[in-house]
């Protein structure tokens, strides 16, 4: 389990088990506070990544990366179907090492990414995901959120499309904040979504 204890009799900082790349983080930044302390709407900094914090939830906090990441990707070769897309594989296995060394494994909370369809099917049931991306529900839901930050250039989502021919284009937003879709095969930008455990200790940045 991951340990930080701040002694403010004499400045003592006690760090068990954090991530190196957590460790860094914190340290240079004298502004420390656990997650669950921030408020849905603003930015933290943990480990080396700055995210937006959606929604405190019973399980933990929702969170989403404020920039996408720097590599823009397909979402698949061939499919809009996240379950069996490459960019779900590569979220979930190469990507999830690498927030595992800034976040701690244990601080990453498996959580259920519902595929219902704008169009309303639930033929492509729901899917248990450690990081995944928004869905179109969701980015409906956080919309207030996300508009402050103005985040351009089109990005992925994962709520698949049900629509005949449109089998090889997945959801994406586009612009300022519109729904949209794309070929999969093309590159887009990964802005990551996932949930943390709340007691995590970040570091708030100043806008």
């Amino acid at each position: 389990m991951s340990k930080v204890t701040v002694v403010p009799a004499d400045g003592k900082i006690i760090i068990e088990n954090v991530p190196n790349e957590m460790i860094r983080s914190l340290l240079g930044n004298g502004t420390l506070t656990t997650l669950n302390k921030i408020e849905p709407g603003e930015v933290v900094k943990a480990g080396m990544f700055e995210i937006i914090v959606l929604e405190h939830l019973e399980e933990g906090t929702a969170i989403i990366f404020k920039n996408a990441l720097e590599k823009r990707m397909q979402f698949d070769s061939k499919s809009g179907n996240w379950i069996s897309s490459d960019l779900r594989n590569y979220l979930n296995t190469d990507f999830y090492k690498t927030l595992s060394m800034n976040f701690g494994a244990e601080n990453i909370i498996e959580h259920t990414v519902d595929l219902t369809t704008v169009e309303g099917s639930k033929k492509y049931g729901s899917v248990q995901d450690k990081v995944s991306l928004l869905t179109c529900s969701l980015f409906s839901k956080y919309h207030d959120i996300l508009e402050k930050y103005k985040l351009d250039k089109w990005w992925w989502l994962c709520t698949p499309i049900d629509v005949p021919g449109w089998e090889d284009c997945a959801r994406a937003v586009y612009g300022i904040g519109i729904l949209y879709y794309f070929s999969c095969y093309i590159d887009g930008g990964v802005r990551p979504f996932c949930i943390l455990k709340s007691n995590i200790f970040v570091s708030k940045v100043e806008e």
